[in-house]
């Protein structure tokens, strides 16, 4: 019998059970605990103090009788040791010292490190050569979930082919991490009309969003005025866009003489202007604070850039070289895209075809709304305050269900606030579109799922803001708004829903000046999912629009004058239950040298996830700094705040609702 004992760095025994905390399938209801629990349990993992930098030098020496104490710990003896610390492909000098401590302790037991793995280099960060070191020793790996659960058959198989395609040329060949190592990014294929036809499977918050900045971009350049090689830019939140930094890229596709199909991609810039690195300000009160507005502009013609609009758009950013590669991605997405699309509109009936998906995607939408019973249903929540003021901000969602027709009324939510925390309707539609598709979770994913769907909104409020309101953490109110229409769901088909989610993704954007120069990196953390009738929640695990990943420790110490002190599970967070909600995570940054600036976009500080059916809501999230000189200063769930070196920003997302009633009092759950 395998008993595999993993020895890592300190703070750093969870990285397996967070993973990178997104999902195969951006779509899954429910996300369930991590098969890493029962792969390799908490006990046969020993955490060692000592850290190599990302320099390659010693940044703290290793605590050998530590290791030995946790040693002492195993539960049995082990077959194989599996060594995983970090940088230890720039020095394995710890590495080495740990196996020479496990062979003197354990004489004949083989160790495995993960310096010595053929290509060790090529691992991203610290959670996949964990896990090709463990592969390494002969451990079972749990298996990866199936992505999506619609068929691809005929046209359909191909075109999903294509987006997925489009998605890992965006992040291969961007230049910021938040693109390379979050994947904030989307790619999907649409119809002349504008109609969605496939999309990548990749983050429902970006997806959902690209359809209504599609609409905006054509009811500025019509398509018959469209020629071969031309590209559309707009970021602008009443032209369909989302917030500032987030760019999107359009490119018609011709064949045949005529535009038959468009290639459109949206990707997060690390810096778009405005009055902090980042371009996330969580104190802004206008639009024009965030950065820089891009109406509907045509950068691309006959395949080239317009060079002055090139210049506007560098001269605009604090990292203008990042903005330039991460567009120069965008562009070689669609262009593959558009490369790839030409065979498929080559064949007969393609129009027809395309047609079809949709219509059936539609009709697999409406059944499920039949099945459902008639009736209206409310659920309400409330934002931590609009990094103005700290009063709760409403949420009110209404569902009136007719027959094969669903309604989704908003017009009871709170007015638009001063601070960032408004969403314009494009932002709003990527949640309402996540429920259509978790209807009929078999359809494709296309304009067919939304085509039921009605929503209301009252201008004027947070969401469907007038200009020039604020909206760069429109993320927080997204997230929350997904979370309320499920809930409000639920009402209607309890049996088939899960708890609340956490219903919040920390946007965390770190900037500052050093010795080296200046730097800035964005970061995004997610929390939790809630119970279900069928099982525990996830711990650590994004959910509903959410789905990036999070950034590896060894990367983000590599880019800035930080050291990642520990990446954990916030144990005891979930929410209890008959079936648990999942827990938080922790993450933990300490700033080695000069001084920067934290701009901190969480929520949940206040107002905790919800629990159903008798289950117990998640725990707050909470952040700190806890300064060089031993003073704690506690942040709000909105925060700006200067740091400097020595200091540690500590961040501590919600736990997920749990589901059912506790079955004893006391029980721990999660």
């Amino acid at each position: 019998m395998q008993r595999i004992a993993l020895v890592c760095t300190h703070g750093f025994a969870d990285v397996l059970t967070l993973g990178r905390q997104n999902r195969a399938d951006p779509y899954a209801l429910h996300v369930g605990e991590s098969p890493w629990v029962a792969a390799l349990p908490d006990a046969w993992r020993v955490q060692v103090p000592g850290r190599i930098g990302a320099d390659g030098q010693e940044a703290a020496p290793l605590d050998l009788p530590a290791l030995r104490a946790g040693l002492t710990a195993l539960p049995q003896a082990p077959t194989h040791f599996a060594v995983c610390l970090l940088h230890a492909t720039r020095n394995p000098a710890h590495e080495q010292q740990v196996r020479a401590a496990l062979q003197a302790a354990w004489p004949g037991v083989p160790v495995t490190c993960s310096h010595e793995l053929p290509a060790a280099g090529e691992h991203a960060g610290e959670f996949e050569r964990t896990v090709a070191t463990l592969a390494a020793t002969g451990l079972a790996l749990p298996t990866a979930p199936a992505p999506g659960s619609a068929a691809t058959t005929g046209l359909a198989g191909p075109l999903v082919a294509l987006a997925d395609a489009m998605q890992a040329c965006l992040v291969a060949q961007a230049v910021s991490s938040v693109v390379r190592e979050a994947m904030d990014c989307a790619a999907a294929v649409f119809l002349p009309d504008g109609r969605l036809l496939a999309q990548a499977r990749s983050l429902p918050l970006l997806l959902g969003s690209l359809s209504p900045a599609v609409a905006g971009l054509l009811e500025a350049f019509p398509v018959p005025t469209m020629q071969p090689g031309d590209g559309y830019l707009s970021n602008d939140p009443w032209a369909g866009g989302t917030h500032l930094p987030d760019f999107v890229l359009l490119r018609p596709v011709h064949a045949d003489g005529a535009v038959r199909a468009l290639v459109a991609c949206i990707l997060h810039h690390q810096d778009v202007g405005g009055i902090t690195p980042g371009s996330v300000p969580t104190d802004a009160t206008s639009i024009h604070q965030e950065g820089l507005r891009i109406p509907p502009v045509r950068l691309y013609h006959q395949g080239h850039a317009d060079a002055s609009l090139m210049r506007l758009l560098r001269a605009n950013s604090r990292m203008p070289d990042n903005l330039a590669g991460d567009l120069a991605a965008q562009w070689a997405a669609l262009a593959l895209g558009e490369q790839a699309l030409q065979p498929l509109l080559a064949q007969p009936g393609f129009d027809a075809q395309a047609q079809a998906l949709i219509a059936a995607s539609e009709a697999a939408t409406r059944a499920a709304l039949r099945a459902a019973p008639d009736g209206e249903w409310r659920f309400a929540d409330a934002l931590d305050g609009d990094g103005i003021t700290p009063g709760p901000v409403p949420l009110d969602v209404v569902l009136r269900k007719r027959g094969d027709a669903l309604q989704i009324d908003l017009r009871g939510c709170a007015a638009q606030t001063r601070g960032p925390v408004n969403a314009s309707r494009g932002a709003v539609w990527a949640a309402v579109s996540y429920l259509a598709r978790m209807l009929a979770p078999q359809a494709h994913s296309n304009h067919g799922c939304t085509a039921p769907v009605t929503l209301l909104t009252q201008p004027g409020t947070i969401v469907d803001p007038a200009f020039p309101a604020a909206v760069n953490a429109r993320t927080n109110l997204v997230k929350l708004l997904a979370n309320a229409l499920l809930g409000a769901w639920a009402q209607a088909t309890p049996a088939q829903l899960p708890a609340p989610n956490a219903g919040v993704a920390v946007v965390l954007s770190l900037s500052g000046e050093s010795a080296s120069g200046r730097w800035v990196f964005t970061e995004i953390i997610a929390s939790a999912a809630g119970g279900a009738p069928w099982g525990p929640g996830g711990s650590g695990v994004s959910t509903d629009v959410g789905n990036a990943r999070n950034t590896p420790a060894e990367v983000i110490e590599s880019q800035a004058p930080l050291r990642v002190e520990r990446i954990a599970l916030r144990r005891g967070s979930g929410g209890a239950g008959t079936h648990g909600g999942g827990c938080g995570a922790v993450r933990a940054y300490r700033l080695l040298d000069g001084n920067g600036l934290v701009s901190y976009r969480g929520e949940r500080h206040t107002i905790a996830p919800q629990g159903a059916a008798g289950g117990q809501p998640g725990a707050c999230g909470a952040a700190r700094i806890e300064r060089a000189d031993g003073t704690t200063q506690v942040l709000t769930a909105k925060a700006r705040v200067r740091w400097q070196a020595g200091d540690v920003l500590v961040i501590e997302t919600a736990g997920g609702g749990g589901w059912g009633k506790p079955v004893a009092a006391g029980a721990e759950f999660a």
